[in-house]
């Protein structure tokens, strides 16, 4: 009878540790929804740049903290994918839309 309950037991502890193990892995796990709306995020952000005068670069400067608050969000949740969706997508509205600041952007 020992026996029979040493084994009911580490079967529901194996059990509560696999699924405890599954739970972990789909928060890590990006969806494509999550990756769309890092892309739609990062040219938001880009916008908001774009759309602005820069009389100095320490302007510019704190515009891109503000937007780069945006990407760690993503690095401090473990999504690289997002990160670099978000990346890709503000680079991108910013190069096509105002080369100017993608210059400058180049040189910070």
């Amino acid at each position: 009878m020992k026996k029979y309950i040493a084994s009911l037991a580490l079967a529901c502890l194996l059990g509560a540790c696999g699924s405890k193990q599954a739970k972990e892995m789909e928060a890590s796990e990006e969806t494509t929804a999550q990756i769309e709306a890092a892309i739609i995020q990062g040219r938001g952000d880009a916008r908001r740049i774009i759309n602005r005068t820069f009389n100095d670069s320490m302007a510019f400067h704190a515009a891109l903290l503000e937007a780069n608050s945006h990407k760690s969000a993503y690095q401090l949740d473990n999504k690289p994918r997002c990160q670099a969706a978000y990346d890709s997508a503000f680079i991108s509205t910013i190069r096509t839309t105002r080369p100017d600041l993608a210059r400058m952007l180049q040189q910070h």
